[in-house]
């Protein structure tokens, strides 16, 4: 089979949303066509992350749960890629916590026992870091940053990520230190995601380090704030 690859460039974001979108749309149109029922699935996954990006809960939700409880079989890699996509939907939505922690230990017993797994049309490269690091989305998107912020910092000290990947981590653990209400070690992190920011020229790095300013607005006059608002360039 074919494997469709959407890269990312550095284009503006809603152009590659855009882009993204019509490309997911001809895969459907081709997975269909081919009875490659699968791959339906997987690209309902795909496009239940894009809605990630675009902030829309609802579809992010529901996207999801297409992908889920459709009439294929996924491999269990990517149905735990899948399930979790499910609980990020749902912390979104504002269900309570206890049902998203059953969706994220449903996707980790998956991971668990199905380590190495590659059978299957479809592949998924969903593992151990992978699992943490979108589990700790999680629980930003539930309310609890505090948890997020240690998933990221035991991803990060492993040190398993390319180095751009680290650098909007990095960002990410900044920005949910901000919201557990610790700006001045969100400013330290986010001073050590703009410098890989600025090597790697990455704009979604720069992207996720302008929400933590955002969110570091009532500790404008600290310090550590002003020595990161002056780091990161305006968009």
């Amino acid at each position: 089979m074919p494997l469709l690859i959407i890269q990312q460039s550095n284009a503006s974001f809603p152009v590659r949303l855009e882009s993204a979108g019509f490309w997911y749309g001809r895969a459907m149109e081709w997975a269909h066509e081919a009875r490659d029922f699968p791959m339906v699935g997987y690209i309902l996954l795909r496009r239940s992350q894009m809605a990630f990006d675009e902030r829309d809960a609802r579809r992010v939700l529901a996207l999801a749960q297409a992908a889920n409880e459709g009439p294929w079989r996924l491999p269990a890699l990517v149905r735990a890629e899948v399930i979790q996509q499910e609980a990020r939907g749902l912390a979104m939505t504002g269900e309570p916590l206890d049902i998203v922690e059953r969706k994220l230990d449903e996707a980790c017993q998956l991971v668990l026992g199905s380590a190495g797994e590659l059978d299957g049309e479809v592949l998924s490269p969903y593992e151990g870091s992978t699992l943490r690091l979108r589990t700790a989305s999680c629980y930003v998107e539930a309310g609890k940053p505090g948890r997020a912020a240690d998933l990221y910092r035991e991803v990060l000290d492993e040190d398993v990520l390319s180095r751009r990947d680290r650098g909007y981590f990095t960002a990410r653990m900044a920005s949910a230190l901000t919201l557990a209400g610790e700006p001045d070690e969100a400013a330290e992190v986010g001073l050590r995601a703009a410098e890989i920011a600025s090597a790697t020229a990455s704009k979604r790095t720069s992207r996720e380090l302008a929400r933590t300013l955002a969110a570091l607005e009532p500790w404008s006059k600290r310090p550590a704030t002003r020595q990161l608002r002056e780091a990161v360039p305006s968009s």
